[in-house]
């Protein structure tokens, strides 16, 4: 009984803090031993050199400002496969060997799940879509989406694309009326295709009229919801966030669905985003009810609902899963294909050969189509245009093989990369489609040409869904609207180029960077970050 009272004694005398700070050092142990034992396999994979424990390489790999430029310099450095340093002592598997990736998204594309933080971060950005769902849950989610991204009902969508692109057109040439039009003038090119391409997935997905373009200049909700929201929310992340995100993989489940009601910059643009994407999804199923059961409708979304309601109850997917269905649309269907375009009439414009190329194959087609009786291009006239196909293209516990041999930390040649279960693997599509070996000594270089070499397609491994391209990425969790932006892009261009010339920036001081925000390629200028993304091109019409 004495020893009981002494010991009691003892631990009255404990500080209050002592006990407070017990769980958090036995989670930093469980952090220690955990990282020591299930990451070892790894150990002969070089890297760039160990920058300490709690950060690693991830504050350089999330605040860079230029993308890809980490990525080109350790696959310089250590070929296609390498590993970096995770938060929390955690090492990281990168790739960029086309055979590593076949095998990761194609062959064992749900034995290589999103991670925990991947997961959580999709989750409150796009809702629980099909971009979130993992293993059943995800063959679910794109059974019930598959109807509606068939080549057949993809077609009559085409006529939105046409009739949008000939809006953007007119409304640049009213605002270039205003000046001299033999001059170029400065078009912010980005907001026009954000907002053309936001009224194209408006029409085509949802039966949806956001009148984006309606009138220059003027406020429209849904537009300014959507402007900019992973600059608003993910540019530069600082250190604290880049933590809190990577300890989500040690939270249970039930606490990271609290995550997103949290006041953090990161979370508050994507909850406005989320709340005004579910309220029109709900209002669109309510508006289009009737119409389904009568009059049939051809949009997206009707083919949506349409196909779950014809399902078993426990094939249906429930309410927010088709709400977070619109989310996942409005995002991938429209901020991504709006940054691509820019990006590909930005290269155009500083490759006026290519412009003038494209035209003269646009006066080709138009010859042709005339002879026929047509009044203008169909969607199958569009995949004939070579050239212009081209330059949208040059911008999209197990073994895994090595198409390429790496050399290990050890010097020995390795052909493959031994992992376990749970092990981070990092796809770097940046380095993959900028690959030497895949795509020539030249593919640092803006090249259509490479495109059009039969030859070195044959030698390719099939990697993504589209010229073998990771832009749509590839497997099972490849895009399932490939051929709907593909059209998109395409008759956009030859819209814009076919109506306008371009040329880089008129300020010659302004430096476009490809700035990494989230899942996108932002268009930025140097030293001009707080004015988010922009794209200044000088234009004038034809």
């Amino acid at each position: 009984m004495s020893s009981l009272t002494s010991l009691t004694s003892i631990l009255g005398d404990i500080p209050a803090t002592f006990w407070y700070s017990i769980p958090p050092a036995l989670f930093i142990v469980f952090l220690f031993v955990r990282g020591g034992l299930r990451w070892q396999t790894l150990k002969n994979v070089r890297g760039p050199a160990a920058k300490g424990w709690l950060l690693g390489h991830q504050t350089d790999f999330y605040q860079q400002i230029d993308v890809g430029e980490l990525d080109f310099a350790w696959h310089n450095a250590y070929g296609g496969a390498w590993k970096i340093d995770g938060c929390f002592g955690r090492n990281i598997l990168m790739l960029s060997d086309p055979a590593a990736i076949h095998h990761t998204i194609h062959t064992m594309g749900y034995d290589y799940p999103k991670t925990t933080e991947s997961k959580t971060f999709t989750g409150l950005a796009f809702g629980r879509g099909v971009s979130w769902a993992g293993g059943e849950t995800h063959v679910r989610h794109r059974k019930l989406l598959t109807p509606a991204f068939t080549a057949q009902a993809q077609r009559p969508f085409y006529p939105v694309f046409r009739r949008v692109g000939a809006q953007l057109t007119a409304q640049w040439k009213d605002k270039l009326q205003e000046g001299d039009c033999s001059e170029f003038q400065t078009i912010e090119v980005c907001r026009g295709l954000t907002n053309a391409t936001l009224d194209i997935i408006g029409e085509a997905v949802f039966d949806y009229h956001f009148g984006s373009l309606d009138k220059l200049g003027e406020k429209n909700e849904f537009a300014d919801v959507f402007h900019n929201l992973f600059a608003d929310s993910n540019l530069f992340p600082p250190n604290a966030a880049i933590l809190f995100a990577a300890s989500w993989a040690y939270w249970p489940e039930f606490l990271l669905r609290k995550v997103e009601h949290l006041p953090f910059r990161q979370f508050i643009r994507f909850r406005e985003f989320l709340t005004h994407g579910k309220r029109l999804g709900k209002d669109l199923i309510v508006n289009q009810a009737a119409a389904i059961d009568g009059k049939k409708r051809r949009d997206i979304l009707s083919i949506l609902v349409e196909a779950n309601n014809a399902n078993t109850k426990s094939e249906q997917l429930s309410e927010d899963e088709v709400l977070s269905q619109v989310t996942t649309l409005l995002f991938a269907g429209h901020e991504t294909t709006a940054t691509t375009l820019t990006w590909i009439m930005y290269e155009l414009a500083n490759h006026p050969d290519d412009q003038e190329r494209i035209r003269e194959e646009i006066r080709t087609k138009r010859q042709k189509v005339a002879a026929n009786g047509q009044k203008d291009f169909t969607s199958t006239d569009l995949e004939s245009f070579t050239f212009t196909n081209a330059c949208i293209k040059a911008r999209v516990d197990d073994v895994i093989p090595l198409h390429e041999p790496i050399i290990g930390a050890d010097g020995k040649v390795m052909n493959q990369v031994e992992v376990v279960a749970g092990q981070p693997v990092l796809v770097s599509t940046c380095a993959y489609n900028r690959h030497p070996a895949v795509w020539g000594p030249d593919s640092h270089t803006w090249n259509p040409r490479r495109h059009l070499n039969q030859e070195m397609k044959e030698k390719q491994i099939p990697v993504g869904v589209y010229s073998n391209l990771l832009t749509f990425a590839g497997g099972p969790s490849g895009c399932m609207g490939w051929r709907f932006a593909l059209t998109e892009m395409q008759s956009t261009v030859v819209e814009l180029v076919e109506n306008f010339e371009f040329c880089p920036p008129l300020d010659k001081t302004a430096k476009m960077l490809r700035t990494p925000v989230g899942a996108i390629m932002a268009p930025m200028i140097e030293g001009r970050f707080d004015e988010r993304t922009q794209m200044p091109l000088g234009v004038r019409p034809l």
